[in-house]
C-alpha cells in the first residue's frame, strides 16, 4: 500500500461552500486518495456542481522522470471517456445534414466490406453493430500494438473482416471499431480531421482551450501526463505515444476543462442543438427494447440514484465519469497508473458528497428482522449514509447496494422484499451453506 500524498505545491484545492455539502471538507475528500505518496503516479479529482467547478486538486505524481507533480491543469490521455466527444461530432454532421445516421455505412466509407445486412453510424454510436472490436483482432493475429500505428493500417484490418459477431441491432457489444470510424467519417464527410471538428463545434465554443484529439504524435502537448504500470522494480512507463488513431480513444484534456463539457450538460454552448436530450438518448434494439448505452455514455444508477457517464481503460490511463443528473452534481478522476480503479473513487466521492441523499434512500430499510425458525434477528441501520447489518453487539457488516432491492453484504446476497402497498416486509439471505433464508421485518 502507498501513502498518503497530498499535492499542494502546484495547486489548492476548491472546496464545496453549498450548504447541502456542509458535510464534506478537504481532509474528507484526502482520505479517499490516501494511497498516493510523492514519488508515485495518481490522479487529479474534480466535483462539479451546478456546471460549477467546487473541488480540483491533484494526488501523485504526472511525471516520474523530472518529478512533476498532477494538478486540475495536468493533460491526460483519458481513454475511452474520448468516445462520447466523438459520438457528438455524428450527432453534430447529422445536423449540418452531412449524415444519415441509420444509412448503410458504406455509402460514407465504402472500404468497409459488404456485411449480409448493412451497418449503420447509429449502431456503431450504440455498440450494437456487431463489428469485431480492432483490439480483440490484433490479439488473435498475436500483432500487439506497436505495428499498427495508424488509422489506416487498422482500417486494412477491418476491410478483411468477412462477418459481423451477430446480426445488426439485435446485441450490445462493446467496439472500439466503430468508434475508429468515426474519424474516418469526420474526414469523407466534412474535410476535416476529427480534432478539428470538435475543436470548432465543441471546444472553442465551451474555451476547452486545453482539450484536443491527438492525431498528431508530433505535437506537443504541454502539461502531458506520462502513465505507468507496475514492475519489479517499481512502476514502469506505459503510454509510448505511437497510436494517432482517435474516437474510440486518444483525447487529451484536463479536469478544468473537463468541467466546462459537464456543465454544458446544464447550459448548452456548442454547436450541437438539444445538447442534453441527444447525448443521453439511449439506443433501442429492433424487437423494440432499450438498453443502457447512449452517445458514448451509460445511463444507468448508483445506489438508486440516476447516472450518466463512462470509464477508460487504456496503456496505463485510467479515468472514470459519473454524473448524477437530478443533481447536477459530477465526478472526474483521471488517473495514471493501470492499476488504479477511478471508478471506486468515483462511488466513493458520491458517497460522500450525496451521503444525505443516501441516507433518505435507505431509510425505508431500517428496522428489525427476525427469523423465528433459526431465532436470529438482525437489526438494518444507517450511518453516514450507508446501510449496514448487525446482529446483537456483533460487528456491522455493510450492505453494498447492487439493483433495486438487492445488495450483498459479506458475501451473501440480500434482497428486501415488498407487499402489494411497496413497503418493506422483509428480505432474504442467499449464502452458499445455508441456502436461502426469509427475514421478516417486525419493528421500525
Amino acid at each position: 500500500m502507498m501513502v498518503l500524498f497530498v499535492c499542494t505545491l502546484f495547486s489548492s484545492p476548491v472546496i464545496a461552500q453549498d450548504n447541502r455539502f456542509a458535510h464534506v471538507d478537504r481532509e474528507a475528500i484526502d482520505e479517499i486518495f490516501a494511497d498516493f505518496e510523492d514519488h508515485l503516479p495518481g490522479c487529479a479529482v474534480g466535483v462539479v456542481d451546478h456546471g460549477e467547478l467546487i473541488f480540483s486538486k491533484g494526488y501523485g505524481m504526472a511525471n516520474l522522470d523530472y518529478g512533476i507533480s498532477i494538478t486540475p491543469d495536468s493533460r491526460f490521455m483519458i481513454a475511452s471517456i474520448s468516445k462520447q466527444f466523438a459520438a457528438a461530432a455524428l450527432l453534430m454532421m447529422k445536423q449540418e445534414g452531412l449524415l444519415d445516421l441509420d444509412e448503410d455505412l458504406r455509402i460514407y466509407i465504402p472500404e468497409l466490406p459488404e456485411f449480409d445486412e448493412p451497418i449503420t453510424a447509429r449502431q456503431i454510436i450504440h455498440h450494437t453493430s456487431g463489428l469485431r472490436d480492432l483490439f480483440d483482432i490484433l490479439h488473435l493475429k498475436d500483432l500487439g500494438l506497436d505495428p499498427t500505428t495508424s488509422t489506416v493500417n487498422a482500417m486494412a484490418l477491418l476491410s478483411r473482416q468477412q462477418r459481423l459477431n451477430f446480426r445488426p441491432n439485435t446485441r450490445h457489444m462493446y467496439s472500439n471499431s466503430g468508434y475508429l470510424l468515426m474519424s474516418i467519417l469526420s474526414e469523407n464527410l466534412t474535410g476535416m480531421s476529427l480534432n478539428k471538428y470538435t475543436q470548432k463545434h465543441f471546444f472553442e465554443p465551451l474555451g476547452m482551450e486545453s482539450t484536443h484529439f491527438h492525431d498528431d504524435l508530433g505535437r506537443i502537448v504541454p502539461n502531458r501526463v506520462e502513465s505507468y504500470r507496475p514492475t519489479e522494480s517499481g512502476p514502469g512507463r506505459f503510454y509510448r505515444d505511437n497510436i494517432d488513431r482517435v474516437g474510440a480513444r486518444g483525447l487529451f484534456t484536463t479536469i478544468e476543462d473537463f468541467a466546462k463539457w459537464d456543465a454544458n450538460f446544464i447550459e448548452n454552448r456548442t454547436h450541437l442543438e438539444n445538447f442534453t436530450e441527444r447525448m443521453t438518448e439511449v439506443g433501442i434494439y429492433r424487437n423494440g427494447n432499450e438498453h443502457d448505452y447512449a452517445t458514448g455514455l451509460r445511463v444507468n444508477q448508483y445506489r438508486k440514484l440516476d447516472t450518466v457517464g463512462h470509464g477508460g481503460n487504456y496503456m496505463g490511463f485510467r479515468s472514470s465519469y459519473m454524473r448524477f443528473p437530478d443533481h447536477q452534481l459530477g465526478f472526474i478522476v483521471f488517473c495514471n497508473m493501470s492499476n488504479i480503479n477511478p471508478a471506486g473513487f468515483a462511488r466513493d466521492l458520491a458517497d460522500l458528497y450525496l451521503m444525505n441523499e443516501f441516507s433518505g434512500i435507505f431509510e425505508e430499510y431500517t428496522g428489525t428482522f427476525r427469523n423465528d425458525g433459526f431465532a436470529r434477528e438482525y437489526s438494518l441501520l444507517i450511518e453516514e449514509g450507508d446501510l449496514y447489518l448487525q446482529k446483537g453487539f456483533r460487528d456491522k457488516m455493510k450492505l453494498i447496494w447492487q439493483d433495486d432491492d438487492e445488495f450483498s453484504a459479506g458475501g451473501w446476497d440480500i434482497e428486501f422484499l415488498r407487499d402489494r402497498n411497496d413497503t418493506i416486509t422483509g428480505f432474504t439471505v442467499q449464502t452458499g451453506r445455508t441456502g436461502k433464508v426469509t427475514f421478516y421485518k417486525v419493528t421500525s
